[in-house]
C-alpha cells in the first residue's frame, strides 16, 4: 500500500512539474512559427525614426526583435528622413545577415517603409495629401502607402504576396477624418485597378492581398476609412471611381486582430499611460480571407513577458518601450502568420 501511495505521489508530482513547465514556457511559444505558415509579416509605427542608427533609441531593440520574430516582410511607418531608408536597410544587412550573400530588399513611399527577405516586385504606392512637419524640418511631408508584390523563391507560380503599407492621419476632428478618408479612397481605388484584369498593374486572380499599418482607427472618430479598406466602399466615387468587391470572392476583407503577446485577451496596438487616452487598436493588419488564413496574430509587448522567456526569445523587458521610459509604449509591433492557397482562381 505504501508503494502504491509513493508511486501515486510521484506521478502526480511529475503532473504538477509538467504543467508548471507549460505554464512557463506557454508564452514564448506563441511567437513560434508554425510549419504550415507561408508568410509572417510584421507592422509597427517606430514613432519619428527612432530605430534609426546611430541615434534611434530603438535601433537596438529594432534588432532584438526583428531577430526574434523572424519575420519574412516588415512594414515601418514614421520613416520619416530621407536617408532614413538606407540607414535601416544597413542596419539590417550588418546586424541580421542573410543567407547565400542576400541583402534586404526595401521599398518606401511617403514615410511608409516595406523590408523584405525576398525580392520586391511590381513596387509602387502613391502620395496622397502632403502635410508639413517644419519642426521636424520636413516642410515637403507627403502622407502616402507603398505597395510591393512578394515572392518567395518556392512560389512556382505567378502569384506571390501583394502588400499595401499605410498610415492614416492622426487626432480627433472633422480634418483629420477629412485626410483619413482621402487616403483610405486613395488606397481602395489602387486595389480596384489592381483587381482589374485590363488594367496594367492587374495581379493574377486569387493574389493573396495583405493592407498593413497605422490605420489611426481612433476611438470616438469616424470607422467609415477603417470600413472603406474592409468593404470597399468609396466614399469619394467622383474622384477615386466606383464601390467595389474588394475580396477575391467578392465579400470584404477581414481583421487579424492580433492580440497582446497572442493570448486573446487585451487587443490594443497603442498605449501611452501618462496622456488621457485610453489604449486602442489603431494598428491593424487586413487581408483576403478567401485565400489566406491566419495562424498566428500577436501584439508584442515585451513588458509582460516572464524573464525566462524573454531570455529564450533573446529580448529585453523594455524593448518596444520608447526610449526605455515607463508607461510609454507608443505603438506595439504587430506580427502576424498567413497561410495561403498559392494557385490562380478561376
Amino acid at each position: 500500500m505504501f508503494r502504491q501511495l509513493l508511486l501515486i505521489s510521484i506521478i502526480l508530482s511529475l503532473v504538477a512539474v509538467e504543467d508548471l513547465f507549460a505554464q512557463e514556457t506557454s508564452e514564448a511559444s506563441n511567437f513560434q512559427r508554425q510549419h504550415d505558415v507561408d508568410l509572417r509579416v510584421m507592422c509597427w509605427n517606430v514613432r519619428i525614426d527612432s530605430v534609426v542608427p546611430p541615434n534611434g533609441v530603438r535601433s537596438s531593440s529594432f534588432v532584438r526583435i526583428v531577430r526574434a520574430m523572424n519575420p519574412d516582410l516588415i512594414a515601418l511607418q514614421e520613416v520619416m528622413r530621407p536617408d532614413s531608408v538606407e540607414k535601416i536597410k544597413s542596419l539590417l544587412d550588418s546586424q541580421l545577415p542573410l543567407s547565400d550573400g542576400a541583402s534586404w530588399s526595401v521599398h518606401s513611399v511617403a514615410d511608409n517603409m516595406l523590408i523584405s527577405r525576398f525580392p520586391l516586385q511590381r513596387t509602387g504606392g502613391e502620395l496622397v495629401f502632403k502635410y508639413p512637419y517644419p519642426n521636424l524640418g520636413l516642410p515637403n511631408f507627403h502622407y502616402g502607402y507603398a505597395a510591393a508584390l512578394v515572392k518567395r523563391p518556392e512560389d512556382h507560380n505567378d502569384l506571390g504576396f501583394y502588400v499595401i503599407a499605410m498610415h492614416n492621419k492622426s487626432r480627433l476632428g472633422e480634418e483629420n477624418e477629412r485626410l483619413r478618408q482621402l487616403q483610405s479612397d486613395s488606397i481602395a481605388s489602387w486595389i480596384r485597378k489592381a483587381r482589374d484584369a485590363g488594367s496594367p498593374m492587374a495581379l493574377a486572380s486569387g493574389t493573396p492581398i495583405i493592407i498593413l499599418g497605422d490605420m489611426n482607427v481612433i476611438p470616438n472618430a469616424s470607422l467609415q476609412p477603417f470600413e472603406t479598406l474592409i468593404t470597399g466602399n468609396i466614399l469619394d466615387e467622383a474622384k477615386f471611381g466606383p464601390d467595389f468587391e474588394i475580396d477575391w470572392d467578392g465579400t470584404d476583407l477581414a481583421d487579424a486582430k492580433p492580440s497582446i503577446n497572442g493570448q486573446g485577451e487585451y487587443f490594443y496596438t497603442w498605449r501611452y499611460d501618462d496622456t488621457q487616452f485610453d489604449p486602442g487598436a489603431l494598428d491593424r493588419v487586413i487581408y483576403t480571407d478567401s485565400v489566406l488564413t491566419v495562424k498566428q496574430s500577436i501584439v508584442l509587448d515585451t513588458t509582460t513577458i516572464s524573464d525566462e522567456d524573454l531570455s529564450s526569445l533573446g529580448l529585453l523587458k523594455p524593448d518596444v518601450l520608447f526610449g526605455g521610459e515607463p508607461g510609454f509604449f507608443d505603438h506595439f509591433p504587430l506580427i502576424v502568420d498567413f497561410s495561403a492557397r498559392l494557385e490562380a482562381m478561376d
